[in-house]
């Protein structure tokens, strides 16, 4: 008999905690994967644990918010789904702030983005594109999508314009899990068997990325999503551009399998972990405040220059990864947040989408 889903009741029905945790540590892998990238220069370790977070993070993430989405998308929630331009428009205005005071020069730029605001745009157009494909026959649609994103890579004039490269790469993950049920998932992912096979995938993705570091760091353009194929050549594997839609063809066979691993490892309930359910929560919070956070450390107490000069392992990034998660996660952040995202909303709960 399959263990039943551990449920908490709010204020807006049940919640399943397995996705708090879910997110929680998600969303901790994006504060990680940032810091990692200020290593990855001079450290072999530091890009074989930025490989091993963006193999699957922000994929699982879409795929999580897409089950997450059905509401907003079959009641056609578009105050729902314009507060995620809101974020977008939020999260850019105060990381450039940021940035700005920092380096003494204000530049703004509406239309493009490289940065963690991608994240919130990508899903305002993803929301949009399900409402308008959900007629169709979702195999189809996920079939075309899968392939669009493979040709995609070819053309160099999609980039980072309006996210457009990174929310073609990604739609897949995101209309997946709108086609698939929250609870259903979290059952048939509760088998020890898949429970097992999770684990020696991730076990070999770690061995992967740790043990073949550099010979596999020319994927970190597919990773990223925001890069068409020509990006290959700059990490000197010109002769591979031809072949990348079939990279990305596997990627996206490799990366279902890794979601599915993640899934299946995360709990349905662990003994007083309201603290970290939290953290999954509110992850939206955690969204906007970790990235300018980020950059005041990195740009303004220069903690690699600090840590290295000291004789400190580059791995101390982990416990401020944590504190900084936990500090962007502070109950005093979500009303004035929430306030700005969502002004005539009057909700509590899950960020971007509603535990079903």
């Amino acid at each position: 008999m399959q263990k039943e889903n551990r449920i908490v009741r709010s204020g807006e029905g049940a919640r399943i905690e397995k996705w708090d945790f879910l997110r929680a540590t998600l969303i901790f892998l994006v504060v990680l994967g940032h810091m990692v990238d200020f290593y990855v220069d001079d450290s072999v370790r530091m890009r074989g644990l930025f490989l091993f977070i963006y193999a699957f993070h922000m994929p699982c993430f879409l795929f999580v918010d897409g089950m997450f989405s059905k509401h907003n998308v079959e009641a056609k929630r578009y105050n729902r789904i314009f507060s995620y331009l809101v974020l977008y428009l939020v999260s850019k205005m105060l990381l450039r702030l940021v940035k700005g005071v920092i380096q003494q020069n204000f530049t703004f730029s509406l239309l493009l983005e490289t940065s963690v605001p991608w994240y919130a745009l990508t899903l305002f157009w993803c929301s949009l594109l399900t409402i308008f494909l959900k007629q169709f026959s979702h195999r189809w649609v996920l079939i075309a999508s899968v392939v669009l994103a493979c040709f995609i890579g070819y053309d160099n004039t999609v980039g980072d314009t309006l996210v457009l490269m990174r929310t073609i790469v990604f739609f897949p993950f995101f209309f997946a899990g709108y086609c698939l049920n929250p609870k259903r998932v979290a059952e048939k992912l509760s088998g020890k068997w898949v429970k097992a096979l999770g684990v020696l995938l991730l076990a070999a993705l770690a061995v992967i990325c740790f043990h073949y570091t550099d010979d596999i760091y020319f994927t970190r353009p597919l990773l990223t999503g925001r890069n068409s194929f020509s990006a290959f050549e700059d990490y000197g594997q010109t002769d591979l551009i031809l072949y990348g839609g079939l990279f990305r063809l596997g990627y996206y066979a490799v990366v279902a399998a890794l979601c599915v691993a993640m899934i299946a490892l995360i709990p349905d309930h662990i003994p007083g972990s309201r603290a970290v359910a939290g953290i999954g929560r509110r992850s939206l919070q955690i969204y906007i405040l970790h990235r300018p956070l980020i950059e005041i450390i990195y740009e303004v107490f220069h903690l690699d220059v600090v840590t290295a000069a000291a004789g400190i392992s580059n791995l101390v990034i982990l416990p401020i990864a944590v504190l900084l998660t936990i500090f962007c996660a502070l109950p005093c952040w979500e009303k004035p947040i929430r306030a700005v995202i969502y002004p005539k909303l009057h909700t509590t709960g899950d960020n971007t989408g509603q535990n079903q």
